[in-house]
């Protein structure tokens, strides 16, 4: 079950006996956590009922006569399993019913999957156990248990930062990561739709911890106002790295000369963000990559253009896939400023600005200067 479902389906943390979140995305793993060990307050859990013991820790040799309400336990690896299933079998001294978690029990489950599917057949009702784990097997007999009935299985899994491969016909701005988004500005007690949360990921990236934080920042600066919207995602985190090279290429499509050189220069004193998400300044490498980007989508264009000049539509732009969706208008409107006949030309300027970048000496900022003159013109 993935994450998001969990938070919207399941209100309650003891209406089964065992919970495990799994996956590689650590922010979502911790806010799993959280949002049960809030329900299980809201539900009249007491302090002294939540059990945290942490499967680190198991190299330290356990000692003392720990009860409930010594909230956190560390054991060694040979007392870990019977200290836990201790506490989940024993009913609970303080409020309505205990929550146990142990949290990076990877090694834990590893060594006793067999019992803790033994415990399932024959659980404490009262109580509820939550085990955190990197990844598990879900061709495992207790992965295949955890089917709703005993068992939820939590995916916290990387969310897609654009639509899932198979799903074609939705928007860009449409994926895990924006449907996140907007719901995770609900615990800021604020509102967003999905294009406004596509444009915070655009100047964030999918680090989730980052969006939390501007979030946070965002819902501060708003005020009392309930909707966060684009503009004040713009107003307050301005254009990004990744923004200001396809705002470059819109005003090329455009053929709008000065703003494109203009827009150019500012990215060369600025620097530009590379596929891993860092800044570089290496006017080599910015030049390279303006090249690249512009071989793209005037590659686009080209298409685009011959599908309208042989009486296709939108649609047949949107069936071939050569514009995102979101865009595909404006990658029209771009397509119409050029014709068949100079593009080849075009190319040929490209193919000249990617060889001067990679083996002359001139300025890399005076060759994309020359490029953008000669593809506006």
């Amino acid at each position: 079950m993935k994450f998001t479902e969990f938070v919207y389906k399941y209100n309650k943390t003891n209406n089964l006996p065992l919970y495990i979140v799994s996956g590689s995305e650590y922010f979502l793993h911790k806010q799993a956590l959280i949002e049960i060990k809030k329900r299980f307050f809201s539900e009249g859990g007491a302090e002294q009922g939540l059990i945290e013991f942490n499967g680190k820790d198991t190299g330290r040799n356990f000692a003392g006569n720990l009860t409930e309400g010594n909230n956190l336990k560390n054991a060694g690896s040979s007392t870990l399993f019977y200290d836990v299933i201790d506490e989940v079998k024993t009913t609970p001294m303080f409020g309505k019913h205990k929550l146990i978690i142990v949290e990076n029990a990877d090694t834990f489950l590893g060594r006793y999957q067999d019992k803790v599917l033994g415990y399932l057949k024959n659980p404490c009702s009262a109580n509820c156990l939550i085990l955190e784990v990197l990844s598990i097997d879900k061709r495992t007999k207790l992965a295949k248990a955890m089917d709703g009935k005993k068992g939820i299985l939590i995916d916290c899994d990387k969310l897609y930062d654009r639509p899932a491969p198979w799903e074609t016909k939705k928007p860009e701005y449409d994926s895990e990561l924006t449907k996140w988004i907007v719901m995770h500005a609900r615990g800021f007690d604020k509102i967003m739709n999905l294009k406004s949360a596509f444009c915070l990921l655009e100047k964030t990236g999918n680090n989730l911890s980052i969006i939390n934080n501007q979030i946070d920042a965002l819902s501060v600066y708003i005020g009392d106002r309930k909707e966060i919207t684009i503009d004040d995602i713009q107003k307050l985190l301005g254009v990004s790295h990744r923004e200001k090279l396809y705002n470059l290429l819109d005003a090329i499509g455009i053929k709008d000369t000065i703003s494109a050189v203009k827009m150019a220069e500012n990215i060369f004193d600025i620097g530009m963000e590379n596929e891993r998400k860092n800044i570089t300044y290496d006017a080599k490498s910015i030049a390279i990559t303006i090249v690249s980007s512009s071989h793209r989508r005037m590659k686009d264009l080209w298409k685009i253009l011959r599908i309208l000049d042989n009486g296709g539509s939108r649609e047949d732009i949107l069936e071939k896939q050569y514009a995102p969706r979101p865009f595909v208008d404006k990658f029209i409107k771009q397509a119409q400023n050029y014709n068949e006949e100079e593009m080849p030309e075009k190319w040929k300027y490209m193919l000249e600005a990617d060889l001067l970048c990679k083996t002359s000496r001139l300025s890399p900022t005076l060759i994309i200067e020359q490029l953008i003159i000669k593809l506006c013109n």
